[in-house]
């Protein structure tokens, strides 16, 4: 479960003005995506992308990069995360990068507004593409994470966190997370 600290930051950035974030069109993002969140204000996302090599392999020691994905502005609009949205939507230090047993590769980060939950971003060669995914717990069992959706209120709180995934099952997995 969620700290409650960790709505409070989530709160605390959910409504932050988008206008007034810095353009990141020069910032090299990567296209494998394994997880977003998005907010109930408007369109745009926040991507949590894994940077992968010819092989699949995640490159460097911070493989995972967060950027904003600009939908109100256009599909191909992308920025970078401001210092001020780190503590919400940023990454805590290390991301831990380890070959698994299948021939694929893993690497655990954690959220910074929710740190006590991990995220573990598979990456491996599936019909010749490097295919990339996210797992974390919801529920009771461990299920792939596809999207984060934070319900926000005016002026700045957080209704409820809802994280949205797959279970082992193929069937919707949901974990609501209110304060």
């Amino acid at each position: 479960m969620f700290p409650e600290s960790g709505l409070s930051h989530l709160a605390a950035i959910a409504l932050t003005t988008v206008g007034t974030l810095a353009s990141a069109a020069g910032a090299s993002l990567p296209s494998q995506s394994a997880f977003f969140l998005s907010r109930s204000e408007n369109r745009n996302q926040v991507h949590y992308a894994l940077r992968l090599d010819e092989a699949c392999r995640p490159v460097g020691t911070q493989p995972v990069q967060v950027y904003w994905r600009m939908l109100e502005r256009g599909p191909s609009e992308v920025e970078e995360l401001l210092g001020v949205e780190q503590p919400v939507y940023g990454l805590e230090d290390p991301q831990t990068v380890e070959a698994t047993t299948e021939g694929g590769w893993r690497v655990r980060v954690r959220l910074r507004a929710f740190p006590s939950r991990p995220i573990d971003i598979t990456t491996a060669r599936v019909d010749g593409k490097c295919q990339v995914q996210a797992w974390t717990k919801l529920g009771n069992s461990v299920s792939r994470l596809e999207h984060v959706f934070v319900k926000t209120s005016w002026p700045f709180s957080v209704d409820f966190v809802r994280l949205d995934g797959v279970g082992s099952d193929g069937q919707p997995v949901h974990d609501l997370i209110r304060q």
